[in-house]
């Protein structure tokens, strides 16, 4: 008779084992766990964030922020023309009524008319008291601005005020 065998010393896997091999397999492929909702709400605020900062360029950058900031502690100094005119190369027109209102006071006819110009397409936008702040600045220039140009296209936008 041949000699009983035991079952325990068989080398066979326990269920548990079978079971995480057929979960381990390569053939099928893992699903990511499910995001919760908070979260996936997060991620989503962020990418779109990071969307809107492509389509602002180099507005969106902190060193945009940084560089308004010198721009504007430098107003009425020495080193006003000269970050001017780097902020002016680098960034373009700046959106921001104060920013704009500042730009006025650099000694370019060119950058002038265009300020000018970015300041009368956001006046409808904004309140009462700006928007006499920016026409009183407008007869100013009309009447003391050395370069032509300034002059000129002050008056064109004052005659579109009244």
């Amino acid at each position: 008779m041949p000699p009983k065998r035991d079952d325990n010393e068989r080398e066979r896997p326990s269920w548990r084992e079978i079971d995480q091999r057929r979960d381990g397999s390569s053939h099928r492929v893992k699903k990511p766990p499910p995001v919760p909702k908070a979260q996936a709400e997060v991620i989503r605020k962020q990418a779109l964030a990071q969307a809107e900062a492509l389509f602002k360029g180099k507005r969106s950058r902190p060193e945009y922020q940084t560089d308004l900031k010198k721009l504007e502690a430098a107003h009425g100094t020495k080193k006003f023309p000269a970050l001017a005119k780097n902020f002016l190369e680098e960034y373009g027109l700046p959106e921001e009524w104060g920013a704009l209102t500042r730009l006025l006071d650099y000694d370019d006819p060119t950058a002038a008319v265009a300020v000018l110009r970015a300041m009368a397409g956001q006046a409808n936008r904004r309140t009462r008291v700006e928007k006499q702040g920016f026409k009183g600045r407008l007869q100013v220039l009309t009447l003391t601005s050395p370069h032509l140009e300034i002059r000129q296209a002050a008056e064109a936008i004052l005659a579109e005020f009244e």
